[in-house]
Protein backbone atom coordinates (compact mmCIF):
# COMPACT_ATOMS: atom_id res chain seq x y z
CA UNK A 1 0.00 0.00 0.00
CA UNK A 2 2.78 2.43 0.90
CA UNK A 3 4.68 1.61 -2.28
CA UNK A 4 1.49 2.10 -4.28
CA UNK A 5 0.91 5.59 -2.90
CA UNK A 6 4.49 6.67 -3.41
CA UNK A 7 4.23 5.70 -7.03
CA UNK A 8 1.77 8.47 -7.70
CA UNK A 9 4.23 11.31 -7.26
CA UNK A 10 6.22 13.24 -9.80
CA UNK A 11 9.05 10.87 -10.62
CA UNK A 12 6.86 7.84 -11.21
CA UNK A 13 4.38 9.92 -13.20
CA UNK A 14 6.98 10.67 -15.87
CA UNK A 15 8.36 7.11 -15.86
CA UNK A 16 4.82 5.72 -16.07
CA UNK A 17 4.05 7.86 -19.10
CA UNK A 18 7.19 6.74 -20.90
CA UNK A 19 6.64 3.05 -20.22
CA UNK A 20 2.87 2.64 -20.46
CA UNK A 21 1.78 5.20 -23.01
CA UNK A 22 -0.36 7.08 -20.45
CA UNK A 23 1.51 10.03 -18.95
CA UNK A 24 -1.01 10.43 -16.85
CA UNK A 25 -19.59 27.04 -3.57
CA UNK A 26 -15.80 26.37 -2.24
CA UNK A 27 -15.39 23.33 -0.01
CA UNK A 28 -15.85 25.40 3.17
CA UNK A 29 -14.42 23.91 6.37
CA UNK A 30 -17.77 23.08 7.87
CA UNK A 31 -18.51 23.11 11.56
CA UNK A 32 -19.21 19.42 11.85
CA UNK A 33 -15.97 18.45 10.15
CA UNK A 34 -14.00 20.93 12.22
CA UNK A 35 -15.40 19.87 15.57
CA UNK A 36 -15.29 16.10 15.19
CA UNK A 37 -12.04 14.21 15.80
CA UNK A 38 -10.16 13.39 12.64
CA UNK A 39 -11.11 10.00 11.28
CA UNK A 40 -10.10 8.05 8.25
CA UNK A 41 -12.81 8.59 5.65
CA UNK A 42 -14.24 5.44 4.05
CA UNK A 43 -12.36 4.57 0.89
CA UNK A 44 -15.48 5.19 -1.19
CA UNK A 45 -15.48 8.83 -0.10
CA UNK A 46 -11.85 9.49 -1.00
CA UNK A 47 -10.63 10.46 -4.41
CA UNK A 48 -8.77 7.44 -5.86
CA UNK A 49 -5.02 7.84 -6.15
CA UNK A 50 -3.72 8.28 -9.70
CA UNK A 51 -0.68 6.59 -11.20
CA UNK A 52 -0.42 9.05 -14.10
CA UNK A 53 -2.31 11.55 -16.20
CA UNK A 54 -1.90 12.81 -19.77
CA UNK A 55 -3.61 15.21 -22.16
CA UNK A 56 -4.02 14.89 -25.92
CA UNK A 57 -4.88 18.33 -27.33
CA UNK A 58 -7.20 18.67 -30.31
CA UNK A 59 -6.01 22.20 -31.10
CA UNK A 60 -2.83 24.22 -30.90
CA UNK A 61 -1.80 25.15 -27.33
CA UNK A 62 -3.68 28.02 -25.69
CA UNK A 63 -4.85 29.08 -22.25
CA UNK A 64 -7.97 26.96 -22.80
CA UNK A 65 -7.00 24.02 -24.98
CA UNK A 66 -9.70 21.40 -25.60
CA UNK A 67 -8.71 17.76 -25.82
CA UNK A 68 -8.79 14.34 -24.20
CA UNK A 69 -7.57 13.62 -20.68
CA UNK A 70 -6.47 10.08 -19.87
CA UNK A 71 -5.41 8.60 -16.55
CA UNK A 72 -4.57 5.34 -14.82
CA UNK A 73 -5.27 4.51 -11.22
CA UNK A 74 -2.45 3.54 -8.90
CA UNK A 75 -2.07 -0.16 -8.23
CA UNK A 76 -4.80 -1.47 -5.95
CA UNK A 77 -7.11 1.54 -6.39
CA UNK A 78 -10.63 1.05 -7.68
CA UNK A 79 -13.17 3.49 -9.13
CA UNK A 80 -15.92 3.64 -11.72
CA UNK A 81 -14.92 7.20 -12.62
CA UNK A 82 -12.02 9.58 -12.02
CA UNK A 83 -13.33 13.02 -11.13
CA UNK A 84 -11.20 16.06 -11.88
CA UNK A 85 -11.45 19.82 -12.08
CA UNK A 86 -10.26 21.15 -15.42
CA UNK A 87 -8.17 24.25 -15.83
CA UNK A 88 -11.37 26.10 -16.74
CA UNK A 89 -12.70 25.39 -13.25
CA UNK A 90 -15.34 22.96 -14.48
CA UNK A 91 -15.76 19.48 -13.05
CA UNK A 92 -15.24 16.58 -15.39
CA UNK A 93 -15.27 12.80 -15.22
CA UNK A 94 -12.94 10.27 -16.84
CA UNK A 95 -14.47 6.84 -17.50
CA UNK A 96 -13.30 3.41 -18.63
CA UNK A 97 -16.48 2.49 -20.47
CA UNK A 98 -15.46 2.78 -24.11
CA UNK A 99 -17.50 5.98 -24.56
CA UNK A 100 -16.78 9.71 -24.95
CA UNK A 101 -13.25 9.23 -26.23
CA UNK A 102 -12.37 6.19 -24.12
CA UNK A 103 -10.87 3.70 -26.56
CA UNK A 104 -11.60 0.41 -24.81
CA UNK A 105 -13.86 -0.42 -21.92
CA UNK A 106 -12.22 -2.08 -18.92
CA UNK A 107 -8.59 -1.62 -20.00
CA UNK A 108 -7.73 0.49 -16.95
CA UNK A 109 -7.30 3.65 -18.99
CA UNK A 110 -9.88 6.27 -17.97
CA UNK A 111 -10.62 8.99 -20.52
CA UNK A 112 -12.80 12.03 -21.03
CA UNK A 113 -12.88 15.47 -22.68
CA UNK A 114 -11.53 18.47 -20.79
CA UNK A 115 -9.88 21.88 -20.96
CA UNK A 116 -6.19 22.34 -20.12
CA UNK A 117 -4.18 25.55 -19.91
CA UNK A 118 -1.29 24.47 -22.11
CA UNK A 119 0.15 27.98 -22.07
CA UNK A 120 0.75 27.49 -18.37
CA UNK A 121 2.29 24.06 -18.91
CA UNK A 122 4.63 25.52 -21.52
CA UNK A 123 5.68 28.24 -19.07
CA UNK A 124 6.37 25.53 -16.49
CA UNK A 125 8.80 23.84 -18.90
CA UNK A 126 10.51 27.17 -19.54
CA UNK A 127 10.77 27.77 -15.80
CA UNK A 128 12.38 24.36 -15.28
CA UNK A 129 14.91 25.11 -18.01
CA UNK A 130 15.72 28.51 -16.50
CA UNK A 131 16.35 27.05 -13.05
CA UNK A 132 18.49 24.30 -14.57
CA UNK A 133 20.73 26.89 -16.23
CA UNK A 134 21.07 28.94 -13.05
CA UNK A 135 21.84 26.00 -10.77
CA UNK A 136 25.10 24.17 -10.20
CA UNK A 137 23.21 21.17 -8.79
CA UNK A 138 20.83 18.82 -10.62
CA UNK A 139 17.18 19.83 -10.42
CA UNK A 140 15.14 17.10 -8.74
CA UNK A 141 11.73 16.39 -7.26
CA UNK A 142 11.65 14.57 -3.95
CA UNK A 143 9.13 11.91 -3.03
CA UNK A 144 8.15 11.75 0.64
CA UNK A 145 6.38 9.21 2.81
CA UNK A 146 5.16 10.55 6.13
CA UNK A 147 7.85 13.28 6.14
CA UNK A 148 10.66 10.91 5.18
CA UNK A 149 12.51 11.25 1.87
CA UNK A 150 12.30 8.01 -0.09
CA UNK A 151 13.23 8.98 -3.63
CA UNK A 152 14.54 11.78 -5.84
CA UNK A 153 13.78 12.07 -9.54
CA UNK A 154 15.48 14.31 -12.07
CA UNK A 155 13.29 17.21 -13.17
CA UNK A 156 13.76 18.01 -16.84
CA UNK A 157 11.59 20.09 -19.19
CA UNK A 158 9.43 18.31 -21.72
CA UNK A 159 10.49 18.77 -25.37
CA UNK A 160 8.73 21.73 -26.94
CA UNK A 161 7.55 19.75 -29.99
CA UNK A 162 5.36 17.59 -27.79
CA UNK A 163 2.94 20.50 -27.37
CA UNK A 164 1.04 19.85 -30.59
CA UNK A 165 -2.41 18.55 -31.54
CA UNK A 166 -2.72 14.79 -31.27
CA UNK A 167 0.41 14.28 -29.16
CA UNK A 168 0.12 12.88 -25.60
CA UNK A 169 1.46 15.38 -23.07
CA UNK A 170 2.18 14.06 -19.55
CA UNK A 171 0.69 16.09 -16.71
CA UNK A 172 2.79 15.70 -13.54
CA UNK A 173 4.00 17.80 -10.58
CA UNK A 174 7.25 19.70 -11.11
CA UNK A 175 7.81 21.85 -8.02
CA UNK A 176 11.10 23.71 -7.60
CA UNK A 177 11.82 23.86 -3.89
CA UNK A 178 14.88 26.09 -4.26
CA UNK A 179 12.58 28.89 -5.46
CA UNK A 180 11.35 29.19 -1.88
CA UNK A 181 13.31 31.07 0.80
CA UNK A 182 12.13 29.30 3.98
CA UNK A 183 12.74 32.16 6.44
CA UNK A 184 10.72 34.52 4.23
CA UNK A 185 7.87 32.29 3.06
CA UNK A 186 7.56 29.38 5.51
CA UNK A 187 8.76 30.12 9.06
CA UNK A 188 9.30 33.79 9.83
CA UNK A 189 11.18 34.67 13.00
CA UNK A 190 13.18 37.72 11.91
CA UNK A 191 13.32 40.37 14.67
CA UNK A 192 12.14 43.10 12.28
CA UNK A 193 8.96 41.08 11.68
CA UNK A 194 8.09 39.57 15.07
CA UNK A 195 9.32 42.77 16.72
CA UNK A 196 7.76 45.25 14.28
CA UNK A 197 6.80 48.13 16.61
CA UNK A 198 3.73 49.05 14.54
CA UNK A 199 2.33 45.52 14.45
CA UNK A 200 3.56 43.79 17.64
CA UNK A 201 3.95 44.47 21.35
CA UNK A 202 6.90 43.69 23.63
CA UNK A 203 5.75 42.97 27.20
CA UNK A 204 9.32 43.14 28.53
CA UNK A 205 9.82 46.75 27.53
CA UNK A 206 6.16 47.77 27.27
CA UNK A 207 6.86 49.08 23.78
CA UNK A 208 5.26 48.62 20.42
CA UNK A 209 1.60 48.70 19.48
CA UNK A 210 -0.55 46.65 21.92
CA UNK A 211 -3.36 46.65 19.34
CA UNK A 212 -1.13 45.78 16.38
CA UNK A 213 -2.32 43.28 13.79
CA UNK A 214 0.11 40.57 14.98
CA UNK A 215 -0.52 40.96 18.72
CA UNK A 216 -2.11 38.51 21.10
CA UNK A 217 -4.76 41.14 21.83
CA UNK A 218 -5.74 41.51 18.19
CA UNK A 219 -6.01 37.78 17.59
CA UNK A 220 -8.07 37.16 20.73
CA UNK A 221 -10.35 40.14 20.05
CA UNK A 222 -11.13 38.99 16.51
CA UNK A 223 -11.56 35.38 17.63
CA UNK A 224 -14.00 36.33 20.42
CA UNK A 225 -16.02 38.47 18.01
CA UNK A 226 -19.36 39.07 19.77
CA UNK A 227 -19.28 35.91 21.92
CA UNK A 228 -17.76 37.84 24.84
CA UNK A 229 -15.56 40.88 25.53
CA UNK A 230 -11.99 39.92 24.67
CA UNK A 231 -10.64 40.26 28.26
CA UNK A 232 -13.34 37.95 29.65
CA UNK A 233 -12.91 35.59 26.69
CA UNK A 234 -9.17 35.38 27.40
CA UNK A 235 -9.51 34.89 31.15
CA UNK A 236 -12.15 32.17 30.82
CA UNK A 237 -9.74 30.27 28.58
CA UNK A 238 -6.81 30.56 30.99
CA UNK A 239 -8.84 29.71 34.10
CA UNK A 240 -9.44 26.20 32.77
CA UNK A 241 -5.99 25.32 34.15
CA UNK A 242 -7.14 26.18 37.68
CA UNK A 243 -9.66 23.34 37.99
CA UNK A 244 -9.62 19.72 36.92
CA UNK A 245 -11.26 19.33 33.52
CA UNK A 246 -12.84 16.17 32.12
CA UNK A 247 -12.15 15.45 28.45
CA UNK A 248 -13.22 12.19 26.82
CA UNK A 249 -14.20 10.78 30.18
CA UNK A 250 -10.84 11.23 31.90
CA UNK A 251 -9.56 13.95 34.23
CA UNK A 252 -7.14 16.60 33.03
CA UNK A 253 -5.36 17.84 36.17
CA UNK A 254 -5.52 21.39 37.46
CA UNK A 255 -2.36 23.54 37.41
CA UNK A 256 -2.51 26.09 40.20
CA UNK A 257 0.61 27.84 38.87
CA UNK A 258 -1.62 29.41 36.21
CA UNK A 259 -2.75 31.84 38.90
CA UNK A 260 0.68 32.58 40.40
CA UNK A 261 2.69 32.59 37.16
CA UNK A 262 0.31 34.30 34.73
CA UNK A 263 -3.07 35.56 35.94
CA UNK A 264 -1.93 37.21 39.18
CA UNK A 265 0.99 38.91 37.42
CA UNK A 266 -1.13 40.23 34.54
CA UNK A 267 -2.03 43.93 34.97
CA UNK A 268 -5.75 44.63 35.23
CA UNK A 269 -8.01 47.53 34.43
CA UNK A 270 -9.91 49.43 37.11
CA UNK A 271 -12.89 47.20 36.24
CA UNK A 272 -10.91 44.14 37.28
CA UNK A 273 -10.61 42.86 33.71
CA UNK A 274 -7.31 41.75 32.22
CA UNK A 275 -5.55 44.66 30.55
CA UNK A 276 -4.98 43.30 27.04
CA UNK A 277 -2.76 46.29 26.34
CA UNK A 278 -0.30 44.72 28.79
CA UNK A 279 -0.50 41.11 27.66
CA UNK A 280 2.51 38.97 28.69
CA UNK A 281 2.48 37.13 25.34
CA UNK A 282 5.23 38.05 22.87
CA UNK A 283 5.16 37.02 19.21
CA UNK A 284 8.11 34.81 18.25
CA UNK A 285 7.07 33.32 14.86
CA UNK A 286 4.58 33.49 12.00
CA UNK A 287 4.30 30.19 10.14
CA UNK A 288 2.81 29.28 6.77
CA UNK A 289 1.52 25.66 6.80
CA UNK A 290 0.10 25.49 3.29
CA UNK A 291 1.34 21.89 3.24
CA UNK A 292 -1.39 20.86 5.69
CA UNK A 293 -4.00 21.58 3.02
CA UNK A 294 -2.92 18.84 0.64
CA UNK A 295 -5.94 16.96 -0.60
CA UNK A 296 -8.20 18.54 2.01
CA UNK A 297 -9.96 21.38 0.19
CA UNK A 298 -12.25 21.65 -2.78
CA UNK A 299 -13.68 18.82 -4.87
CA UNK A 300 -11.95 15.64 -5.96
CA UNK A 301 -8.80 15.83 -3.92
CA UNK A 302 -7.65 19.33 -4.86
CA UNK A 303 -5.63 21.16 -2.25
CA UNK A 304 -6.83 23.46 0.43
CA UNK A 305 -4.71 26.29 1.74
CA UNK A 306 -3.70 24.62 5.01
CA UNK A 307 -3.06 26.68 8.12
CA UNK A 308 -1.61 30.02 9.18
CA UNK A 309 0.04 29.95 12.61
CA UNK A 310 1.23 32.49 15.16
CA UNK A 311 3.56 31.40 17.97
CA UNK A 312 3.68 33.42 21.20
CA UNK A 313 5.86 33.03 24.26
CA UNK A 314 4.83 34.04 27.77
CA UNK A 315 7.45 36.54 28.91
CA UNK A 316 8.53 37.30 32.46
CA UNK A 317 8.93 41.03 33.01
CA UNK A 318 12.15 40.43 34.97
CA UNK A 319 13.98 37.82 32.91
CA UNK A 320 12.10 38.43 29.62
CA UNK A 321 13.08 34.97 28.35
CA UNK A 322 12.25 31.61 29.91
CA UNK A 323 14.23 29.07 27.86
CA UNK A 324 13.98 26.32 30.49
CA UNK A 325 10.65 27.23 32.00
CA UNK A 326 8.64 28.28 28.99
CA UNK A 327 5.02 28.62 28.01
CA UNK A 328 4.25 28.73 24.28
CA UNK A 329 0.85 29.42 22.72
CA UNK A 330 0.22 28.57 19.07
CA UNK A 331 -2.77 30.02 17.21
CA UNK A 332 -3.55 27.66 14.32
CA UNK A 333 -5.98 29.07 11.74
CA UNK A 334 -7.57 27.19 8.86
CA UNK A 335 -7.01 29.42 5.83
CA UNK A 336 -10.52 30.03 4.39
CA UNK A 337 -9.50 29.44 0.77
CA UNK A 338 -10.27 26.09 -0.83
CA UNK A 339 -10.96 26.32 -4.55
CA UNK A 340 -7.86 25.72 -6.63
CA UNK A 341 -7.55 29.24 -8.03
CA UNK A 342 -8.02 30.71 -4.54
CA UNK A 343 -5.31 28.45 -3.15
CA UNK A 344 -3.07 29.26 -6.09
CA UNK A 345 -3.41 32.99 -5.47
CA UNK A 346 -2.70 32.44 -1.75
CA UNK A 347 0.40 30.39 -2.55
CA UNK A 348 1.66 32.92 -5.09
CA UNK A 349 1.44 35.68 -2.48
CA UNK A 350 3.49 33.62 -0.01
CA UNK A 351 6.02 32.69 -2.67
CA UNK A 352 6.21 36.39 -3.55
CA UNK A 353 7.70 37.00 -0.11
CA UNK A 354 10.75 35.04 -1.32
CA UNK A 355 11.44 37.65 -4.00
CA UNK A 356 15.14 38.56 -3.68
CA UNK A 357 14.25 42.22 -4.22
CA UNK A 358 12.00 42.17 -1.13
CA UNK A 359 14.11 42.46 2.02
CA UNK A 360 12.98 40.33 4.96
CA UNK A 361 11.59 42.62 7.66
CA UNK A 362 11.45 45.69 5.44
CA UNK A 363 8.40 47.95 5.43
CA UNK A 364 7.32 46.53 2.08
CA UNK A 365 7.78 42.93 3.23
CA UNK A 366 5.84 43.46 6.46
CA UNK A 367 3.01 45.15 4.58
CA UNK A 368 2.70 42.23 2.17
CA UNK A 369 2.75 39.77 5.06
CA UNK A 370 0.09 41.76 6.92
CA UNK A 371 -2.11 41.66 3.82
CA UNK A 372 -1.95 37.89 3.98
CA UNK A 373 -2.50 37.41 7.70
CA UNK A 374 -5.45 39.79 7.91
CA UNK A 375 -7.29 37.70 5.32
CA UNK A 376 -7.36 34.91 7.90
CA UNK A 377 -7.45 36.31 11.43
CA UNK A 378 -10.16 38.92 11.08
CA UNK A 379 -13.63 38.15 12.42
CA UNK A 380 -16.22 36.55 10.14
CA UNK A 381 -13.62 35.22 7.72
CA UNK A 382 -15.10 31.73 8.24
CA UNK A 383 -18.88 32.20 8.64
CA UNK A 384 -19.53 28.46 8.99
CA UNK A 385 -17.35 28.10 12.09
CA UNK A 386 -17.94 29.21 15.70
CA UNK A 387 -17.74 32.99 16.18
CA UNK A 388 -17.10 33.27 12.45
CA UNK A 389 -13.42 32.72 13.27
CA UNK A 390 -11.07 30.78 11.02
CA UNK A 391 -9.24 29.41 14.08
CA UNK A 392 -8.88 25.63 14.01
CA UNK A 393 -7.29 25.24 17.42
CA UNK A 394 -5.09 26.95 19.97
CA UNK A 395 -2.34 24.75 21.36
CA UNK A 396 -0.03 25.24 24.31
CA UNK A 397 3.35 23.65 24.98
CA UNK A 398 4.65 24.51 28.42
CA UNK A 399 6.75 23.56 31.41
CA UNK A 400 5.94 26.68 33.42
CA UNK A 401 2.88 25.13 35.05
CA UNK A 402 3.88 21.49 35.11
CA UNK A 403 7.55 21.48 36.13
CA UNK A 404 9.47 19.22 35.73
CA UNK A 405 7.53 17.82 32.77
CA UNK A 406 6.48 19.48 29.55
CA UNK A 407 2.81 19.26 28.72
CA UNK A 408 0.69 20.06 25.67
CA UNK A 409 -2.98 21.05 25.57
CA UNK A 410 -5.40 21.89 22.79
CA UNK A 411 -8.38 24.26 22.81
CA UNK A 412 -11.12 24.86 20.26
CA UNK A 413 -14.13 27.11 20.06
CA UNK A 414 -17.07 25.11 21.36
CA UNK A 415 -20.37 24.77 19.56
CA UNK A 416 -23.42 22.81 20.66
CA UNK A 417 -23.19 21.04 17.27
CA UNK A 418 -19.93 19.41 18.38
CA UNK A 419 -19.50 15.99 19.92
CA UNK A 420 -19.33 16.92 23.63
CA UNK A 421 -16.88 14.08 24.33
CA UNK A 422 -14.26 15.94 22.32
CA UNK A 423 -14.36 18.82 24.80
CA UNK A 424 -14.12 19.45 28.49
CA UNK A 425 -17.46 18.99 30.23
CA UNK A 426 -17.30 22.67 31.25
CA UNK A 427 -17.20 23.86 27.61
CA UNK A 428 -19.17 27.01 26.82
CA UNK A 429 -20.50 27.96 23.37
CA UNK A 430 -18.25 30.41 21.54
CA UNK A 431 -15.39 30.02 24.04
CA UNK A 432 -12.01 28.33 23.79
CA UNK A 433 -12.53 25.04 25.59
CA UNK A 434 -10.14 22.18 26.29
CA UNK A 435 -10.24 19.55 23.56
CA UNK A 436 -8.83 16.13 22.78
CA UNK A 437 -5.37 16.10 21.14
CA UNK A 438 -5.51 14.59 17.68
CA UNK A 439 -3.85 11.21 17.05
CA UNK A 440 -2.52 11.03 20.61
CA UNK A 441 -3.97 8.57 23.17
CA UNK A 442 -3.88 9.22 26.89
CA UNK A 443 -0.31 8.64 28.04
CA UNK A 444 -1.34 5.72 30.25
CA UNK A 445 -1.66 3.55 27.13
CA UNK A 446 2.02 3.88 26.25
CA UNK A 447 3.94 0.59 26.46
CA UNK A 448 0.76 -1.45 26.89
CA UNK A 449 -0.70 -4.43 25.05
CA UNK A 450 -3.60 -2.15 24.10
CA UNK A 451 -1.22 -0.17 21.93
CA UNK A 452 0.22 -3.38 20.45
CA UNK A 453 -3.31 -4.36 19.50
CA UNK A 454 -3.96 -0.94 18.00
CA UNK A 455 -0.78 -1.12 15.89
CA UNK A 456 -1.88 -4.52 14.62
CA UNK A 457 -5.52 -3.72 13.93
CA UNK A 458 -4.74 -0.44 12.16
CA UNK A 459 -1.49 -1.58 10.60
CA UNK A 460 -2.13 -0.71 6.96
CA UNK A 461 -3.51 2.73 7.73
CA UNK A 462 -0.63 3.53 10.12
CA UNK A 463 1.99 2.50 7.56
CA UNK A 464 0.22 4.66 4.94
CA UNK A 465 -0.08 7.66 7.25
CA UNK A 466 -3.88 7.64 7.01
CA UNK A 467 -4.79 6.31 10.47
CA UNK A 468 -6.77 8.08 13.14
CA UNK A 469 -6.91 7.57 16.89
CA UNK A 470 -10.59 7.21 17.87
CA UNK A 471 -12.26 8.29 21.10
CA UNK A 472 -12.65 4.62 22.03
CA UNK A 473 -10.69 1.65 20.77
CA UNK A 474 -12.80 -1.49 20.81
CA UNK A 475 -13.62 -2.37 24.38
CA UNK A 476 -11.12 0.22 25.60
CA UNK A 477 -13.13 3.32 26.41
CA UNK A 478 -11.78 6.88 26.51
CA UNK A 479 -8.68 6.06 24.46
CA UNK A 480 -7.98 9.40 22.75
CA UNK A 481 -6.11 11.74 25.09
CA UNK A 482 -6.12 15.39 26.08
CA UNK A 483 -2.88 16.46 27.80
CA UNK A 484 0.13 14.59 26.39
CA UNK A 485 3.26 14.98 28.47
CA UNK A 486 6.96 14.77 27.67
CA UNK A 487 8.86 13.67 30.77
CA UNK A 488 12.15 13.56 28.85
CA UNK A 489 13.48 14.69 25.49
CA UNK A 490 13.82 11.02 24.51
CA UNK A 491 10.13 10.23 25.02
CA UNK A 492 8.55 7.96 22.40
CA UNK A 493 5.45 5.81 22.06
CA UNK A 494 6.31 2.13 22.28
CA UNK A 495 4.54 -1.18 22.65
CA UNK A 496 5.47 -4.69 23.82
CA UNK A 497 5.79 -7.62 21.41
CA UNK A 498 6.43 -5.49 18.32
CA UNK A 499 7.66 -8.62 16.54
CA UNK A 500 4.03 -9.79 16.43
CA UNK A 501 2.94 -6.63 14.60
CA UNK A 502 3.30 -6.61 10.79
CA UNK A 503 6.27 -4.34 10.01
CA UNK A 504 6.07 -3.58 13.70
CA UNK A 505 9.11 -1.35 14.15
CA UNK A 506 8.09 0.91 11.30
CA UNK A 507 4.47 0.96 12.44
CA UNK A 508 5.60 1.97 15.93
CA UNK A 509 7.70 4.81 14.54
CA UNK A 510 4.97 6.16 12.27
CA UNK A 511 2.39 6.02 15.04
CA UNK A 512 4.71 7.74 17.51
CA UNK A 513 5.84 10.39 15.00
CA UNK A 514 2.23 11.42 14.45
CA UNK A 515 1.45 11.89 18.13
CA UNK A 516 1.93 15.30 19.74
CA UNK A 517 4.50 14.21 22.30
CA UNK A 518 6.34 11.74 20.05
CA UNK A 519 6.85 14.41 17.38
CA UNK A 520 8.08 16.91 19.97
CA UNK A 521 10.55 14.50 21.56
CA UNK A 522 12.36 11.28 20.67
CA UNK A 523 11.11 10.64 17.13
CA UNK A 524 12.63 13.89 15.87
CA UNK A 525 15.27 14.39 18.60
CA UNK A 526 13.48 17.59 19.59
CA UNK A 527 13.77 19.15 23.01
CA UNK A 528 10.00 19.65 23.37
CA UNK A 529 9.49 22.73 21.14
CA UNK A 530 9.91 23.07 17.39
CA UNK A 531 9.76 26.86 17.79
CA UNK A 532 11.33 27.97 21.05
CA UNK A 533 10.66 30.82 23.47
CA UNK A 534 13.12 33.06 21.62
CA UNK A 535 12.07 31.94 18.13
CA UNK A 536 14.88 29.40 17.79
CA UNK A 537 14.00 26.32 15.75
CA UNK A 538 14.48 22.66 16.56
CA UNK A 539 17.09 20.85 14.44
CA UNK A 540 14.21 19.05 12.72
CA UNK A 541 13.19 22.39 11.20
CA UNK A 542 16.46 24.32 11.30
CA UNK A 543 18.35 21.82 9.12
CA UNK A 544 16.50 22.94 6.01
CA UNK A 545 16.15 26.66 6.68
CA UNK A 546 19.35 27.74 4.92
CA UNK A 547 19.28 24.97 2.32
CA UNK A 548 16.17 22.82 1.89
CA UNK A 549 18.35 19.98 0.60
CA UNK A 550 20.11 19.60 3.95
CA UNK A 551 19.01 16.37 5.67
CA UNK A 552 18.18 15.97 9.32
CA UNK A 553 19.12 12.46 10.37
CA UNK A 554 17.59 10.59 13.29
CA UNK A 555 18.37 7.09 14.52
CA UNK A 556 15.25 5.20 15.54
CA UNK A 557 15.51 4.65 19.31
CA UNK A 558 13.94 1.18 19.04
CA UNK A 559 14.98 -0.37 15.73
CA UNK A 560 18.21 1.55 15.15
CA UNK A 561 17.13 2.44 11.62
CA UNK A 562 18.58 5.74 10.38
CA UNK A 563 16.02 8.09 8.82
CA UNK A 564 16.63 11.30 6.90
CA UNK A 565 14.02 14.01 7.22
CA UNK A 566 13.66 16.99 4.88
CA UNK A 567 10.76 18.80 6.51
CA UNK A 568 11.42 22.21 5.00
CA UNK A 569 12.00 20.79 1.54
CA UNK A 570 8.62 19.08 1.62
CA UNK A 571 6.91 22.30 2.67
CA UNK A 572 8.80 24.30 0.04
CA UNK A 573 7.94 21.86 -2.73
CA UNK A 574 4.25 22.08 -1.95
CA UNK A 575 4.29 25.88 -1.82
CA UNK A 576 6.03 26.19 -5.18
CA UNK A 577 3.76 23.59 -6.77
CA UNK A 578 0.59 25.27 -5.55
CA UNK A 579 1.82 28.68 -6.69
CA UNK A 580 3.07 27.80 -10.15
CA UNK A 581 1.29 24.79 -11.59
CA UNK A 582 -1.96 23.90 -13.28
CA UNK A 583 -5.01 23.18 -11.15
CA UNK A 584 -5.08 19.71 -12.68
CA UNK A 585 -1.79 18.93 -10.97
CA UNK A 586 -3.34 19.55 -7.56
CA UNK A 587 -5.18 16.28 -8.18
CA UNK A 588 -1.95 14.47 -7.32
CA UNK A 589 -1.79 15.90 -3.80
CA UNK A 590 -2.32 13.12 -1.30
CA UNK A 591 -4.22 14.10 1.86
CA UNK A 592 -2.14 14.52 4.98
CA UNK A 593 -3.25 14.30 8.57
CA UNK A 594 -0.18 15.73 10.29
CA UNK A 595 -1.14 17.14 13.67
CA UNK A 596 1.96 19.35 13.86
Amino acid sequence: MTKRRLGTLAGTLLVGWLTSGCGAEPAQEQLAAQEQPLAEAPAAQRAPVLENLEFIPSEMPSAATPGLLRARLAEGEKATQILLTGDDGKELALSDDGLNGDEKAGDGLFSGPGIVNLDEHLKTQERIATFQKESTEPLTVATFADRELVRETALVPLPSDIFAPGRPIPIFPSPISRAVVPNKSLIITHPSVVGDPTRTYDPCTNTGNPSGVWTFKHLMTEMANTAAPAPAFTERWLRQWLTTQTVNGRPVPARSAMATQILNAWPRLSTGELDLNRTPFKLVAIVNRLDLGRGNGGPYGTSGAGELRFVFSVMNSTTCVRPYNGFLVIFEYGVPQNQCLQVKSWAQAWLGLSNPLLALGSAAYNTQLQNLTQQVVMRNMAPGKPNGSAINQVRTNEIMLTTPWWEMREFRLFSTAANPRNFTTSAAPGHLSEHITVRTPFDQFNNTTTLTSFLTTNNTAILNGTHDVPLDYGATLNFLGAFPQMPTASFIWNAPSLSTVPNGFNARHKFSLNTCNGCHAGETRTNFTHVGATGGLSPFLAAGMTNVNNPYTVTDPVSGQVRSFFEMRERAQHLDSAANQSCLIRRFDLPVAFAH
